[in-house]
């Protein structure tokens, strides 16, 4: 049985992202970790959208990225300053390409396999993993493979939100390059809530999404209705040509995933680094990796507490709570939320890095009354932690 010091299962982003911050730590100790996915990835197969204040490991493969963004519905309309932040768009294939290139630069360090995991398990103070049938050994393992999960519906919320995207060429000059649409709700929101984001890559090219926030997929006429309808009569364009297609569901949930078991540490969507309310991932992803390896290099071991406070648990639940009783619209939620309050604040809040102060300022923005109601709704399920009960302790005063 061959033994690793480490194995990475799954190369997604969260795998490849954790081993590319890895490569140092395992050089200085001389380490070594296996990475394990069942196929290549050589596709475009996705984009990860996100804002960050200073540049990141990765900032070599950002696409595109914008000083400006605009915000649309039937409430508001207009730019927002977002600095010091930049909105930044990562494609699937140059960091697929670009994480390629560096773990080959470091085979001693990062052995690649192609291969499908098969189990996964501890035994005593030792991890393992099955591929194909041959088990190899672990001080532990890190996985983004889904945990499979029993549904509860009566305590907890389950959402999808559910894309699809164009890259469209438009034979005249329909878009500002500097400036990218976070959120347009000039859609129909009849079957959720629902808007399309736009990524201008020149002023005649552009990453055209429709997003909705619902419990079931539509089928697939129904999102491209969406995008001919929001390109004819949003961006008044009647003439272009769909270069590249992208498709993609993500769970919206409050439904806690085991973030590790024994010596098994879960990364990405399957550890729950998904936030629950908007969907974002990628930055939560790089929050995790870096502090896992932060916390190798102190003490050698993996284990770290919770990236983000246990109350942004709760304020997902919350907005999850008030999308599945519609007693108010994602369009209105967010509509007021960036009408009462400053683009930086409510980034800031999205990326769970917000102090208790500025969140009780958006907050008193906000519909009061029907907050407070599936505030409360919630709190019946998730206020269970001593922690988390004294970091509401100004609330329930």
């Amino acid at each position: 049985m061959e033994h690793f010091d480490y194995i990475i299962a799954g190369a997604g982003c969260s795998g490849r992202s954790l081993a590319v911050r890895m490569l140092p730590y395992l050089k200085t100790t001389n380490k070594r970790a296996l990475l394990v996915d069942h196929t290549e990835k050589k596709a475009n197969d996705r984009t990860w959208c996100f804002w960050e204040e200073h540049p990141d490991v990765f900032e070599a493969v950002v696409y595109r990225k914008w000083d400006r963004l605009s915000f649309a519905s039937k409430f508001i309309d207009r730019e927002l300053d977002i600095q010091p932040y930049q909105y930044k768009m990562i494609r699937g294939l140059d960091f697929y390409a670009h994480t390629d290139q560096l773990l080959a630069q470091h085979s001693q360090q990062i052995t690649s396999l192609q291969g499908k995991v098969e189990n996964q398990y501890t035994q005593k103070d030792k991890a393992y993993i099955v591929i194909n049938g041959e088990t190899f050994s672990s001080d532990y393992v890190f996985s983004s493979i889904p945990q499979i999960q029993e549904k509860k519906p009566d305590r907890y919320q389950y959402f999808l939100q559910h894309f699809e995207g164009w890259v469209i060429e438009t034979e005249g000059n329909f878009f500002d390059p500097d400036c990218a649409t976070l959120m347009d709700f000039n859609t129909s929101q009849q079957a959720g809530t629902s808007f399309v984001y736009v990524l201008p890559l020149s002023s005649n090219r552009a990453l055209v999404e429709y997003t909705i926030f619902s419990r079931q997929e539509l089928a697939p006429e129904d999102y491209r209705t969406a995008l001919q309808q929001y390109i004819r009569e949003q961006l008044k364009c009647e003439h272009y040509t769909i270069v590249e297609q992208e498709h993609g569901v993500i769970p919206m949930t409050d439904h806690p995933n085991k973030r590790q078991q024994d010596r098994i540490i879960y990364l990405g969507t399957a550890g729950g680094f998904t936030k629950g309310s908007t969907g974002y991932t990628f930055r939560f992803i790089q929050k995790h990796t870096a502090a896992i390896v932060k916390q190798l290099m102190r003490s050698g071991h993996p284990n770290i507490s919770a990236i983000s406070a246990a109350r942004f648990d709760l304020y997902d639940a919350t907005l999850l709570n008030l999308l599945s009783r519609e007693r108010i619209s994602g369009e209105e939620i967010f509509s007021r939320m960036f009408q009462k309050n400053s683009a930086v604040k409510i980034l800031k809040f999205l990326d769970n890095e917000s102090s208790l102060l500025e969140e009780l300022q958006i907050f008193s923005t906000l519909q009061k009354r029907e907050f407070a109601m599936a505030f409360l709704n919630r709190s019946a399920y998730l206020i269970r932690l001593n922690s988390l009960l004294k970091e509401f302790r100004y609330f329930l005063m």
